[in-house]
């Protein structure tokens, strides 16, 4: 996957040197690029968290297709920004209900829009709303690893043999 990371880091590469080109100038300093690293890692853990967990309990039920459907589904909402899903001020139809329970779900019960959209944010120096959402997306991460760390163990306990 070491092509894929070198993609995204010329498509990072190339869209700071155009928003720069067309004199929307940014400040990107060493704050913003470390924090950045920070919560792409913080990211990448939650991924992982996730993915280790939905493996982990496919030893309880065996092969079960809706995990892969799962892990297919978070991608995809994983995608797009989390702004949106909010409804616009003013608009209360049952279509703007659905994304702001899409994005109220997809925030902090698992808050994969937190981790896509935190790390891009930080870079460009525009704060999220509210501030203390970044601490959601670090704690979700580490809360994650040790959850699915459990669910591991706990599944291999209870693994008995791939034969009977």
């Amino acid at each position: 996957m070491l092509n894929q990371v070198l993609l995204a880091g010329a498509l990072l590469a190339y869209s700071l040197w155009r928003i720069d080109a067309l004199g929307r100038p940014i400040h990107i300093g060493p704050v913003e690029v470390g924090m950045y690293l920070v919560l792409l890692t913080t990211g990448v853990a939650f991924f992982y968290s996730l993915m280790i967990a939905l493996a982990a309990t496919s030893i309880w039920f065996g092969r079960n297709q809706s995990l892969y459907d799962f892990w297919f589904y978070v991608t995809v909402f994983a995608r797009y920004p989390r702004s949106i899903y909010s409804s616009p001020t003013g608009h209360g139809s049952s279509e703007w209900a659905a994304g702001d329970v899409l994005q109220f779900s997809f925030t902090y019960i698992i808050p994969i829009l937190l981790v896509v959209t935190v790390p891009a944010r930080v870079l460009l120096s525009k704060p999220l709303e509210p501030s203390w959402l970044t601490a959601v997306a670090v704690g979700s991460a580490v809360a994650g690893l040790f959850l699915s760390r459990r669910v591991f163990q706990w599944s291999l306990r209870r693994y008995r043999s791939a034969s009977s």
